[in-house]
């Protein structure tokens, strides 16, 4: 009796879930094109979930503490245990970057979408069912969606760089980990499954050999240079990545001084610059 009534009850709530109207769950994972990269190529996933939390941290300990060669000897450490550790999922960014979130929220969403942008783009490129038509749309989607958002980057005059970060380490570590960003998106701009897999790995090993020892020149241009077919095929997808470089490069200068007022003003002048304000 006991069993017939479970099942009785059982086929009820099924019943009732299948008459209620509502959209089914959705699955974390559910969708050709979702989380692509995390699925088929967990070897770059890892490294770009462990620059991203570099990202977070180091914007995190600059707006907090100014930036010195001090903090960032432990800045470096953090970023190197992450990046061999592999963290199998993206940070949190308001975890990550609590004050920063709450104190500098333009700036932060800025670096939050473009982010986002990154990945979906990504996330096209990596899918099955990926191909020249439905990954255009997917990508025009994407941009459509960042260019509504209220935290879209509007391209700046150039402004120069300073050399002096290159004597940063974290600024460096961080910078080759968006030349690995710009080369996987010319790798998974590849036509074939096949070929996105090798290239992919090859790009992996040599980001695996250089980041121990990275270059000391500050790129603002990585998508252009290094991405040449997939810039060629989305260029403004390109230059809105390449213009999100330099924005992070600039407010990770902006926040170099000691005194918390210094930093502040700064970064309302990088924000002033990129169509904020």
């Amino acid at each position: 009796m006991r069993q017939l009534t479970l099942r009785w009850t059982l086929l009820a709530l099924l019943l009732g879930i299948g008459c209620s109207g509502q959209a089914p769950l959705r699955l974390p994972f559910q969708g050709l094109s979702s989380h692509s990269v995390h699925r088929f190529f967990p070897d770059l996933d890892g490294r770009e979930n462990a620059i991203r939390y570099g990202r977070w941290r180091s914007l995190e300990s600059a707006w907090n503490r100014g930036v010195s060669l001090e903090l960032d000897r432990v800045l470096e450490q953090s970023l190197l245990t992450a990046i061999h550790r592999l963290p199998a999922f993206p940070p949190d960014a308001a975890l990550c970057a609590p004050r920063f979130s709450r104190e500098a929220s333009t700036a932060f969403g800025a670096v939050l979408e473009a982010d986002h942008l990154e990945r979906e783009i990504a996330d096209a490129m990596a899918a099955t069912d990926a191909s020249a038509s439905n990954t255009k749309t997917r990508i025009e989607r994407s941009l459509r969606r960042y260019r509504r958002s209220r935290f879209a980057l509007s391209e700046p005059v150039p402004a120069p760089v300073d050399a002096a970060l290159g004597d940063f380490e974290t600024a460096r570590l961080l910078l080759e980990g968006d030349w690995l960003f710009a080369q996987s998106a010319e790798d998974l701009a590849a036509s074939s499954f096949r070929e996105q897999r090798w290239k992919v790995k090859a790009s992996v090993d040599r980001y695996d050999r250089e980041v121990e020892a990275p270059h000391d020149s500050i790129d603002v241009s990585w998508y252009s240079r290094h991405a040449p077919d997939f810039t060629e095929a989305h260029p403004l997808v390109a230059a809105a990545l390449d213009c999100a470089t330099r924005f992070r490069i600039e407010v990770f200068q902006a926040l170099t001084p000691p005194d918390s007022a210094g930093r502040r003003e700064r970064l309302k002048a990088v924000e002033r610059r990129y169509g904020f304000r």
